[in-house]
């Protein structure tokens, strides 16, 4: 959780955001330094405040969230890319920049 880096971003105190969520000031130093989670009530009150989606607050990465025209073919294509290495995916990159070159 990058909840930290949004309180530094917004030069949010801990004592500000204790009373934000609700909670003491030793727990958001918790949830900062990954030593305890909040519950999902207070995950929800975290995202609200910074306008953030749960998936982004957790940094989830979201594979499957593309464009509802997208094919069957192209949801997997991105899946399996999701999954590999950066020198794979650059492998990929440079295939397929190949194939639309071809294509036209």
């Amino acid at each position: 959780m990058k909840l930290k880096e949004l309180m530094t971003k917004r030069n949010v105190a801990q004592n500000e955001m204790a009373k934000i969520l609700n909670v003491s000031r030793s727990s958001v130093y918790k949830y900062q330094e990954g030593k305890a989670e909040p519950n999902i009530e207070t995950l929800i009150k975290i995202a609200d405040y910074f306008d953030i989606s749960l998936d982004n607050l957790c940094e989830r990465p979201r594979p499957y969230d593309l464009p509802t025209a997208a094919t069957q073919e192209q949801r997997q294509a991105v899946n399996l890319i999701m999954q590999l290495d950066a020198t794979n995916t650059l492998r990929v990159i440079s295939y397929c920049a190949g194939l639309l070159t071809n294509q036209n």
